[in-house]
């Protein structure tokens, strides 16, 4: 069976985690940890664990790494597959936006100008119809959970590669993987942390320590990117906080990491007025969620997207601490 498509963008996480100079990778390397990503799941899933650093148990050289990381190649898959749902939802938010601001004059020029047909124009024409933007990412979501379950036969994944997600010769396909590429690199600078903080590998972890790893990765990666670039990281870091949710549906507490509603929120409400309307991308997917897992009781969008959002986030931690009995 052919590996999954992310596969072939391995390279580009490398030269992304090369920017973000303040954890020094390089001294991480020389203190013990191996320069090579391992994957898991690689025949075609299920997913299991996504991420994780461990210490070797058996070494023949004391100068073989010590520490190595393992990935979830079914999790990549999936993660790159939520980079496209965050896109076109995005994207969709800010072409709606600047429609509602043009005056009649300039919606009839736009309306001209989206009758020609190009690849541009056909992508552009179905942001403005929000409802085929959520079939759009319902389909996707149809076959993340199938990785989430069960491995793939070869049709399925001979269908991945037919997918215009994955097409780096188009402007959309390039985008999705700039999400996709600090999406991974926060998961890596995750787990690097664990190395650079001196965690304790003899257990399996605290809570305190994934926190301190978390707010590592974050703000290496936030203090050493500007511009545009930035905001493509941060929301690349949303991509990898909100993937959790739809890996785990019911929002289970592993007793490890932080609780996945209370980690988005924790990091939204430091990016929140960074731009890109992350106000309204988060209500988006928090409603794709909601129909994902058929929860008939998600608050509706009232007044402005900042204001929705607050009441979706007392919702939901309620609902993450009632589902976990806290």
């Amino acid at each position: 069976m052919k590996p999954f498509p992310v596969y072939r963008l391995n390279e580009k996480i490398t030269k992304s985690i090369n920017k973000i100079i303040s954890l020094d990778i390089s001294q991480g390397i020389r203190d013990g940890l191996d320069p090579m990503i391992h994957f898991t799941d690689e025949q075609g899933g299920p997913l299991s664990t996504i991420a994780k650093i461990s210490e070797k148990t058996f070494i023949l050289d004391e100068n073989e790494p010590k520490r190595y990381v393992t990935i979830s190649a079914a999790y990549a898959q999936m993660l790159w597959m939520i980079c496209s749902i965050v896109l076109r939802n995005h994207d969709s938010l800010a072409i709606n936006s600047e429609v509602e601001k043009m005056t009649p004059s300039e919606r009839i020029q736009f309306q001209q100008e989206l009758a020609t047909d190009n690849f541009i124009t056909r992508y552009e024409r179905s942001l403005l119809d929000q409802k085929k933007v959520f079939s759009e990412s319902a389909n996707i979501l149809n076959s993340m959970e199938i990785l989430s379950n069960r491995n793939l036969i070869d049709e399925e994944m001979e269908s991945l590669y037919m997918s215009d997600m994955y097409d780096m010769t188009s402007d959309i396909g390039v985008r999705i993987n700039s999400l996709y590429v600090y999406a991974m690199t926060f998961n890596l600078l995750h787990e690097f942390s664990h190395h650079s903080l001196n965690h304790d590998f003899s257990s399996e972890g605290s809570l305190k320590e994934e926190e301190e790893a978390d707010h590592n990765a974050f703000w290496a990666i936030f203090s050493d990117l500007e511009g545009n670039e930035r905001k493509t990281a941060l929301l690349g870091i949303l991509c990898s906080l909100v993937s959790l949710i739809f890996i785990n549906k019911s929002l289970e507490d592993d007793g490890i990491h932080p609780l996945p509603i209370e980690r988005i929120f924790t990091f939204y409400d430091i990016v929140k007025d960074e731009g890109s309307n992350f106000a309204g991308l988060l209500c988006h997917l928090f409603y794709i969620w909601a129909v994902y897992t058929h929860d008939v009781d998600m608050p509706r969008l009232e007044g402005t997207y900042n204001e929705t959002i607050e009441i979706i986030k007392k919702y939901m931690i309620e609902k993450e601490r009632s589902n976990n009995n806290i």
